[in-house]
């Protein structure tokens, strides 16, 4: 139940300054390594764009073609300059930035990586050699949403949702939106490190009839006191709202500085076609971090 590999992968088109604040956060709270990934993707041509150039002879001057490959210039600027943002978050909050040459061995400490490719593919691909990934919320950026899905489908890690700019600390109220599925028993677990460290943690459950929640709540909160964590539980009735709606509803009105919650306890077909709180998170989660598990 240890977090001690963060992954935070890094889109090559755009600065996500929330991403990174909240990953060093994690990582900082938790005593973990974080490895920024800077991805890039491909060229869409592959053919070397043609520049003329005079160039002097003995004889006067003649004209040549030389190869400029404009993508790489572009791609070395972009990751030098988001590597240099990534490395002044790191001394801001105090954590060591390894050199490309240094091996991960210190439990605090910050790397960066670069690959290049598809975002999505990459992303998922490394995420199954880590604890838990962050990812920016998919109202910042569409393509997170495909990356958060993917990993939390393919690989069953743990995804944190990271808001646009961070308002609070992750462990300074942390609530569980609770269902009582599988998935929402990993996400519980997945997320033991943060609500140890958390000065609060409530377990709100959405439901009109709160007598069918009583026993899975007895349960949660017997589970979380196992691990030395006292919790506070609520039934909350949707009204007119949705379960999703309901859930950031509940999370602001608590000033939660993280929510954790189980993806797609339902059937992701159900999910697509009805949308689903998953979903709606997912899409709207861009003020306080969620942490997703399935």
């Amino acid at each position: 139940m240890s977090i001690k590999r963060i992954l935070v992968p890094l889109p090559g088109s755009a600065g996500l300054t929330g991403q990174i604040e909240t990953a060093l956060s994690a990582a900082k709270a938790l005593v973990a390594h974080v490895q920024a990934l800077f991805i890039s993707e491909p060229p869409p041509v592959t053919r070397d764009l043609m520049a003329t150039d005079l160039m002097a002879t003995g004889m006067g001057r003649r004209t040549a073609t030389v190869p400029v490959n404009w993508h790489a210039e572009e791609r070395e600027r972009t990751a030098r300059d988001s590597r240099e943002v990534f490395a002044r978050a790191c001394a801001v909050v105090g954590i060591p930035m390894l050199s490309a040459s240094d091996e991960p061995g210190r439990p605090l400490a910050a790397s960066w990586r670069e690959a290049e490719g598809s975002y999505v593919e990459i992303a998922v691909q490394r995420a199954a050699a880590f604890d838990l990934m962050v990812a920016a919320s998919a109202s910042v950026m569409e393509s997170l949403m495909a990356i958060a899905e993917r990993s939390l489908l393919r690989t069953r890690r743990p995804v944190l949702l990271a808001p646009a700019r961070p308002q609070s600390d992750l462990t300074d109220s942390v609530m569980i939106a609770w269902d009582e599925s599988p998935e929402c028993w990993h996400a519980v677990s997945a997320a033991i490190p943060f609500m140890q460290l958390a000065k609060s943690v409530r377990v709100i459950s959405v439901d009109r009839d709160g007598s069918n929640r009583q026993a899975s709540q007895a349960e949660v909160l017997a589970y979380l006191r196992c691990h030395g964590i006292d919790a506070t539980a609520q039934v909350v009735a949707p009204e007119l709202r949705s379960v999703g709606d309901t859930l950031l509803a509940v999370g602001a009105e608590h000033e939660a500085g993280l929510l954790i919650m189980g993806a797609y306890s339902h059937s992701r077909l159900r999910e697509m076609f009805l949308g689903g709180a998953t979903r709606h998170i997912l899409k709207n989660a861009s003020v306080r971090p969620v942490l997703l598990a399935h």
